[in-house]
């Protein structure tokens, strides 16, 4: 198998074409690979600030094709084409048998390791072991729990909805958790993959104004021309003043895709008396982020931390917003690589100059 390694931090990756993947065991999918976005977690990770240990293989929004299914797995079968969602849920601890799959307790005690569930990995070069983060799609095969899996439509291209497993996941868990109500406005700080994917959930919503912050013009174009009402630069222009006055006094609901002190600071003081503030950007995972807590108490501001949606619920929904048209993943794409031209995407990413990109490993 050939996938794209992480030896060490802050170095390029390295192509191995001779990698070993094994079979997947109990509840497990062997998936060929056809497409995977390049997200900014995975630059986390090649950077060390999300320190899985190394060696290592990313990429987490995957679509493939099922190759080989382990003992016990019912929900897909050999020749299913489906997407992958970046959590995997047990399906058996207490958050998931309550509804809250994508706050899994077993996979989160996995998921910085870079193992399967069992604390094993499947994939080895020259015998040793190689992790995976969240599936390990930067390659020609991933093994991942069937959990995570959704089955898609013969109609919906798989290259199209590969970014679902992450961006359109996340963005449907924040607006989920917002509870938006009909017309109330909300202010998405950051307009990358997460943020893009945010404010079309939020139009098909029945959000009213929906202001879009950014700081690249191209990038805040592209939000007008998905969903947003209004778009500030916040390099040229106070994002909290002007938030405030196109709502005035501000947000009803602020949410946070950016993943930095700055964003989340601009969220903080962007939300009307009384509103909603919910945090989907992840800065590095030592990250402390400052808060005026008395403004918080004094304003009866509501702080929600969202990790994604639910992989079994919520996937196959947002399958069905890209059959109506009503979300298109496909907008978020901007680029197309093959596996051995991955440092180029991640170069690309760091410089802002990308909002998702597809690694091919055909």
């Amino acid at each position: 198998m050939k996938g794209a390694v992480l030896y060490k931090y802050n170095e390029p990756l390295k192509i191995e074409d001779n990698l070993q993947i094994q079979s997947p065991k109990e509840g497990e999918v062997k998936v060929k690979i056809v497409a995977t976005g390049m997200c900014h977690s995975d630059v986390n990770v090649f950077e060390g600030k999300t320190p899985v240990p190394p060696p290592v293989i990313a990429g987490h929004e995957i679509a493939g094709i099922v190759e080989e299914v382990g003992p016990g797995v019912t929900r897909v079968k050999p020749g299913d084409r489906v997407v992958s969602a970046f959590i995997h849920p047990c399906g058996k601890c207490r958050n998931c048998i309550s509804g809250h799959e994508n706050l899994c307790e077993t996979f989160s005690a996995v998921r910085l390791k870079g193992t399967m569930m069992d604390g094993t990995t499947r994939v080895r070069l020259d015998g040793k072991e190689v992790r995976t983060f969240l599936g390990g799609g930067f390659a020609e095969y991933a093994v991942v729990g069937e959990n995570a899996l959704t089955v898609v439509p013969p109609e919906v291209d798989l290259e199209k909805i590969a970014v679902l497993g992450c961006a359109g996941l996340t963005g449907y868990g924040a607006v989920n958790s917002a509870k938006i109500e009909p017309g109330e406005s909300v202010a998405v700080i950051g307009v990358g993959g997460v943020g893009l994917s945010v404010i079309q959930l939020l139009k098909a919503s029945g959000a009213g104004r929906i202001i879009a912050v950014g700081t690249k013009k191209w990038k805040l174009d592209r939000a007008i021309e998905l969903g947003a009402t209004d778009v500030i630069n916040s390099k040229e222009t106070d994002p909290t003043k002007a938030i405030k006055e196109l709502t005035n006094g501000g947000a009803d609901v602020v949410i946070e895709a950016g993943g930095n002190e700055e964003t989340i600071k601009i969220a903080m003081d962007s939300v009307r008396i009384g509103g909603r503030v919910v945090l989907v950007g992840l800065p590095p995972v030592n990250a402390m982020i400052p808060f005026r807590v008395a403004s918080i108490v004094r304003n009866g501001i509501t702080i929600i931390g969202n990790y994604g949606g639910r992989p079994r619920i919520d996937m196959p929904r947002l399958l069905d917003l890209v059959r109506l048209g009503k979300y298109d993943p496909s907008k978020l794409v901007t680029g197309r690589f093959k596996l051995e031209e991955i440092n180029e995407a991640v170069k690309l990413l760091n410089q802002g100059e990308a909002i998702r990109s597809l690694i091919i490993p055909d």
